[in-house]
């Protein structure tokens, strides 16, 4: 597991218990045994063939995804965020990350789902686009999990129907895979407007 990953994991236990499918003691135990694995590693080994991929699971609507570790920059909860007129309907608006104003998409509406109540809690989850961050509003956060690569169906294999750009691959229990770099490459994504200040 990358430093950034485990950053990440203490963010994540700061964040306190009571999300739903969450717990200290489980992202306690997860990250100790990929601590382990990557200890046990032989040098030289390439992290993704050793342990496999290490990823956060999170809820959208009924559905169970994951998004990799190494992707992402911060996890926090979705308080408020400012809708963008003339944007696609993916993109749920902007919201402020640390004084600077990041992007945040909408899964349901990229994926086909139906949207969370305008009340219900969010969460938003940051992946790392070069220096720049982009949100993915998600419903509740998961337990870490490690993902064998080769155990994964590909989507076009699964005919479940969702959108194939987004998925890099389904578990045989039914974890859905995001693929980040697709859901980075949107086009509202390439919109000053949306992206905010250059940070060079």
């Amino acid at each position: 597991m990358s430093r950034q990953a485990a950053t990440i994991l203490d963010r994540l236990h700061a964040l306190g218990d009571g999300h739903d499918g969450w717990s200290e003691a489980e992202y306690t135990e997860a990250l100790l045994r990929a601590r382990a694995r990557r200890l046990a590693a032989p040098r030289g080994v390439v992290a993704e063939t050793a342990v496999g991929i290490e990823a956060l699971g999170a809820r959208v609507a009924n559905e169970r995804y994951a998004l990799p570790l190494d992707c992402l920059s911060e996890v926090m909860v979705l308080a408020r965020w400012t809708p963008v007129p003339g944007q696609p309907q993916y993109l749920l608006g902007v919201t402020n990350l640390r004084g600077e104003i990041r992007p945040v998409l909408d899964l349901h509406s990229l994926l086909g789902l139906t949207p969370p109540p305008p009340e219900s809690r969010s969460w938003v989850i940051f992946l790392k686009a070069g220096g720049a961050e982009v949100g993915v509003r998600v419903e509740a956060l998961d337990r870490v999990v490690s993902l064998d690569p080769a155990t994964l169906t590909r989507p076009h294999e699964s005919g479940n129907g969702l959108p194939q750009r987004f998925i890099s691959g389904i578990t045989p229990d039914a974890l859905i895979l995001l693929d980040t770099a697709q859901l980075l490459a949107l086009d509202a994504l390439k919109d000053t407007r949306v992206n905010g200040p250059d940070e060079s």
